[in-house]
């Protein structure tokens, strides 16, 4: 057995530094290559058609090719089209339409990519004997941190060399985590094929599962609101936030880098010393930390130290909630659904988002900066009370795990 572990967080890492450059640098390619900023948007918008796209209707291949295989093909296939960018642009071969597509394929590839990752959990937990939420974490905490330190490193290469050089090496990184992968991590030696039938046969039991589990149902529609609430509020109202009130976009970076950082040290913290507390109470007090008073505090107007301080502290309350959604995912859902189950409810988190960000848009333009913060605050403070009022996430607690004991009957 090689390392699995530290295979997953390396190869988690490195693959999430290119999805962090990809961020910058391809936005800020098409403005360099057009200077038109609806170009940039839709070019922006083909790739989220493609994440969710391939989150959502990806995991019937995953199965078929099976996870570790999944992950490195995918991989492969993203550094392909972010290659075929400045490779096209160089041979002024690149029209737009062309730009869009590869957007929406690289889209396409990075979702099944990511999700075929996150089914190899519960075997590496399995494989190591390692608690399945210390093993979330370990893919959570890089995959976080990583993404944040993405954007900077492509502007570093932007502004030295370019953002067709920034986007060579950003295909390198998608390489890079496709070799650690096939080198480092064994192939689940849990069966995950998927029953027999067609592709769309398939789909449809897996989203059938997911509907009928109410605690699964509960962390997708949970996911899928309050990311479309805080891309709304950070994506769009603290940026606005940050010109009107703070008169700063520094002030607006130290806020989101204070928030980053405290939240990959409270997964690692977690991961270390809470896998002995009871998960409901966790998330109970979690979600009300995180979601009820963080946006509520822009209200009063405090001096930027207290915001970043105040965000980083709140944050802290983050760590935990990644991991043991991880481990409820992994527990409740039989190997073979696993792509498609994840997958799913990754697209709900992803269909939000442009929910909450076009929501945030339209109600700074019609009822002003603070109202729609006031609006924003009452709606997270709303959703943090589900964990406590639905009788579905005290189901969380159930260590009873019908995918364990599918694992032990192959093994």
């Amino acid at each position: 057995m090689r390392h699995p572990l530290a295979g997953l967080i390396t190869a988690t890492a490195i693959s999430s530094v290119g999805t962090g450059m990809t961020m910058l640098a391809i936005p800020w390619f098409v403005l360099e290559s057009t200077g038109r900023g609806v170009d940039t948007g839709l070019v922006v918008m083909a790739e989220v058609v493609g994440l969710l796209l391939g989150s959502a209707f990806g995991g019937p291949w995953i199965d078929r090719l099976r996870p570790r295989r999944a992950a490195v093909l995918f991989d492969l296939a993203a550094a392909v089209v972010v290659l075929g960018i400045p490779v096209l642009h160089h041979y002024d071969a690149l029209p737009l339409w062309l730009l869009g597509a590869l957007g929406l394929l690289l889209g396409l590839s990075r979702a099944p990519g990511d999700a075929a990752r996150q089914v190899l959990i519960p075997d590496i937990a399995l494989r190591t004997g390692i608690a399945v939420e210390r093993v979330s974490g370990a893919y959570d905490a890089p995959n976080q941190g990583a993404r944040a330190l993405g954007a900077p490193i492509a502007g570093a290469i932007i502004a030295m060399l370019g953002a067709p050089a920034a986007l060579v090496v950003d295909a390198a990184s998608f390489v890079l985590a496709a070799a650690i992968t096939r080198l480092t991590l064994d192939e689940a030696a849990i069966d995950t094929a998927a029953g027999g039938g067609g592709y769309l046969r398939q789909l449809g039991e897996g989203f059938r599962f997911l509907r009928n589990d109410r605690t699964l149902f509960a962390i997708l529609c949970m996911v899928a609101v309050t990311n479309g609430l805080n891309s709304g509020f950070f994506s769009v109202l603290v940026p606005v936030y940050g010109q009107v009130v703070l008169h700063s976009s520094l002030g607006v970076g130290l806020i989101s880098g204070a928030s980053g950082a405290a939240m990959v040290l409270s997964t690692v913290l977690f991961a270390w010393i809470g896998l002995r507390w009871r998960r409901w109470p966790v998330l109970v007090v979690c979600y009300l930390l995180v979601l009820g008073p963080r946006p509520g505090i822009f209200l009063l107007q405090p001096d930027l130290a207290v915001l970043v301080a105040v965000s980083g502290v709140i944050m802290l309350a983050f760590g935990p909630l990644n991991p043991i959604i991880g481990a409820v995912k992994a527990e409740r859902t039989p190997p073979q659904y696993r792509a498609r189950v994840f997958g799913a409810i990754s697209a709900a988190a992803l269909l939000g988002m442009p929910a909450g960000t076009l929501a945030a848009g339209l109600l700074s333009d019609h009822i002003g900066l603070m109202p729609s913060i006031a609006v924003f605050t009452a709606a997270s403070a709303t959703m943090s009370l589900c964990p406590l009022l639905f009788s579905a996430w005290r189901a969380v607690d159930e260590r009873t795990s019908p995918a364990r004991d599918r694992a032990e009957e192959v093994l």
